[in-house]
């Protein structure tokens, strides 16, 4: 990670566009990642959990979530639900077409109830298939290729006909703007998850321990709620190489976000580390600066005691009266700098960073 001189941007450039992003040039989730991700970080597993309870049911749910994902989710959904209900007959069912719901339920049925009759005094299609229970012992994971307007009516009148029903039907869709009564991945998701996700892909690198958080936690602020570019991104090369490991994934990647990002990170985990550098110097060197105060500070502040003492106090009056024996005062040098760094929105440099993450291991 080479250092940057220039004052990083404080504008909102979070915000990371997928639209810059070649998916297919990622590496996917193999099925150990699959089963990390949906089966132990905690939102994606509430997530995966809430759309199988409409199987426990017997009712309608629909769920939301990136096309990306859509797969690996479909696949844990089918294993959780085959977990919770041996005897449930589990069908995935792809639906592409134009049309309303009625076509639809035309659809479904032909494929699962091929018996079922339409009750046309029955105002909805998906309240007569509740009702008739046409999907008895099946639960059938509907993936929506295309947005289909009727998806929130459909749930409703599915769900008002439930109480006859043993099937199950879950919709899973991609759609842009999807309405608001689906269930979203991204409303369950929190950083943490995304930073537990990348921590466990970190655990067996050469990393030391704030190293692993530190790339863990940056990993997690670019890869926003995407799992799949966690994985590519929580590597060694991600602390090491910084922008050109990032650009060699996504060359469109903008380096504003990486840096305000990186920006972010070191100051959680190295202002924490200054500070227990500092309390450190001061208990070691307690006498030898209690011999040099009192003293009034540039900004009329008396110091009487060392532990009034900022990093900047140390640095020019302990620096002053040469009361730091070698090691110490390379290790004030180093704070001080890197404090005066992060002050002025500059990025602390890659070997800096090592020093001061192996002080705090």
């Amino acid at each position: 990670m080479s250092k940057i001189t220039t004052r990083i941007s404080l504008l909102n450039t979070n915000t990371l566009n997928d639209s810059n992003i070649d998916f297919n040039r990622l590496q996917p989730l193999d099925s150990e990642d699959l089963s990390s991700w949906w089966r132990m970080v905690p939102g994606a597993r509430r997530f995966t959990n809430n759309a199988a309870d409409a199987v426990d049911k017997h009712c309608a749910a629909a769920a939301h979530l990136p096309q990306v994902d859509l797969e690996g989710f479909v696949q844990m959904l089918e294993d959780k639900i085959s977990r919770r209900h041996v005897s449930q007959m589990i069908s995935v069912f792809e639906y592409d077409a134009k049309g309303d719901m009625e076509d639809f339920v035309t659809a479904l049925t032909e494929k699962f109830a091929s018996n079922f009759l339409r009750d046309f005094t029955e105002d909805s299609p998906m309240t007569d298939l509740a009702k008739q229970n046409a999907l008895g012992g099946y639960a059938v994971i509907v993936k929506l290729i295309r947005k289909m307007n009727w998806l929130t009516s459909a749930v409703v009148d599915f769900n008002k006909g439930a109480a006859n029903s043993t099937g199950a039907i879950i919709f899973v869709t991609s759609e842009d703007n999807p309405p608001p009564s689906l269930a979203r991945l991204s409303d369950y998701l929190t950083p943490y998850d995304v930073q537990f996700f990348a921590i466990n892909l970190l655990e067996n690198s050469r990393l030391t321990t704030q190293e692993k958080l530190y790339t863990s936690t940056l990993a997690a602020k670019l890869a926003g709620q995407s799992a799949i570019l966690a994985k590519n991104l929580a590597k060694v090369e991600l602390f090491n190489e910084g922008i050109d490991f990032v650009k060699s994934i996504i060359p469109k990647f903008d380096e504003r976000i990486f840096n305000r990002a990186v920006w972010e990170c070191q100051a959680q985990f190295i202002l924490p580390t200054l500070e227990q550098l500092r309390c450190k110097l001061i208990e070691k060197n307690f006498a030898r600066l209690r011999h040099i105060l009192p003293r009034t500070d540039e900004f009329g502040k008396t110091l009487r005691d060392p532990w009034d003492m900022e990093l900047r106090h140390l640095h020019f009056y302990g620096g002053q009266a040469m009361i730091f024996y070698p090691h110490d005062w390379e290790l004030l040098e180093l704070a001080y700098h890197a404090r005066n760094e992060l002050s002025h929105l500059t990025i602390i440099d890659l070997q800096r960073l090592e020093k001061l993450f192996a002080f705090a291991d």
